[in-house]
């Protein structure tokens, strides 16, 4: 697959994430939060992708990792410092404690920042790629080269 149809492919993926996330957040389902992530973790794919970085499929939901792995001189390294607490909503909520216990759900309004960067960031990725977000599409993006 190219990079340029595999970078356009996970910022769309990631735009339906978001779109879920909103959408389960708004009747109180706590994978809302799950949904952040994998958007998070998609567009960070997209742009390690165009930095020419093969992330370790041990390393794929790690936000923190995938955050470091991008180098310093790309602009969205910078976009994504605040998310990195999305990692814990990859797995550790989504299944109960070893004692049975539900972990509690994500902060609502601190979700909602989360997903305000998101989108903001997803807009911007797909403006550098000259990636067209419609799911139905199969049209690459524009361009591979990373954002400086």
């Amino acid at each position: 697959m190219s990079a340029e149809l595999h970078i356009a492919s996970a910022l769309r993926l990631a735009a339906q994430d978001i779109e879920a996330a909103g959408v389960l957040s708004s009747i109180g389902n706590r994978y809302d939060a799950y949904h952040a992530q994998q958007a998070a973790e998609k567009i960070l794919l997209a742009l390690l992708t165009s930095e020419n970085i093969r992330v370790e499929r041990k390393d794929s939901h790690r936000i923190d990792v995938l955050i470091d792995l991008l180098p310093r001189e790309n602009p969205f390294r910078q976009s994504f410092a605040g998310l990195a607490f999305l990692t814990a909503y990859a797995t550790t909520y989504r299944y109960p404690k070893d004692a049975g216990r539900i972990p509690e759900a994500a902060d609502g309004a601190t979700l909602r920042t989360a997903l305000d960067s998101l989108k903001v960031i997803l807009r911007d990725a797909a403006a550098h790629f000259g990636a067209d977000l419609e799911i139905s599409r199969q049209s690459p993006a524009r361009t591979a080269q990373p954002p400086r």
